[in-house]
């Protein structure tokens, strides 16, 4: 076997592994991830909505409405296919605003309101009680 038919022949089998890699990929089923609550930042146009999901869960979208009176927060996640343990865990998603969010209520994707949860602190920055 000659160099060049080697190095073509590693080519289509790396074209097809991919075709293979993005196919099952797209089998990935998107769906409406549950808010839990809600947390203010130190800036007043960013909120943080504490997701629940489980494992082989990818964040894949977040979108976000206001209105003079609410702010609508829709968060989309990604099922990887496979088996994964039933275990959920709540993730935080950064959500930024085109104004201060003020008094405006957060509602989730059915228009329900979100549990206010006081505000965010990031992991291993809180001082010790």
């Amino acid at each position: 076997m000659t160099t060049q038919r080697f190095i073509v022949g590693a080519g289509v089998i790396g074209l097809i592994v991919l075709t293979l890699v993005l196919f099952l990929g797209s089998l990935a089923t998107v769906h409406t991830a549950r808010i839990n609550s809600f947390q203010r930042t130190g800036d007043s146009r960013k909120i943080v909505v504490n997701v629940i999901i489980g494992f082989g869960v990818d964040i894949a979208d977040r979108t976000v409405r206001e209105g003079p009176q609410s702010v609508s927060v829709t968060v989309a996640v990604r099922q990887n296919p496979g088996v994964y343990p039933a275990v959920v865990f709540f993730v935080p998603v950064l959500v930024s605003l085109k104004d201060p969010l003020g008094d405006r209520a957060v509602l989730d994707q059915d228009g329900q309101p979100v549990r206010d949860a006081g505000d965010y602190s990031p992991p291993g920055l809180t001082p010790p009680p």
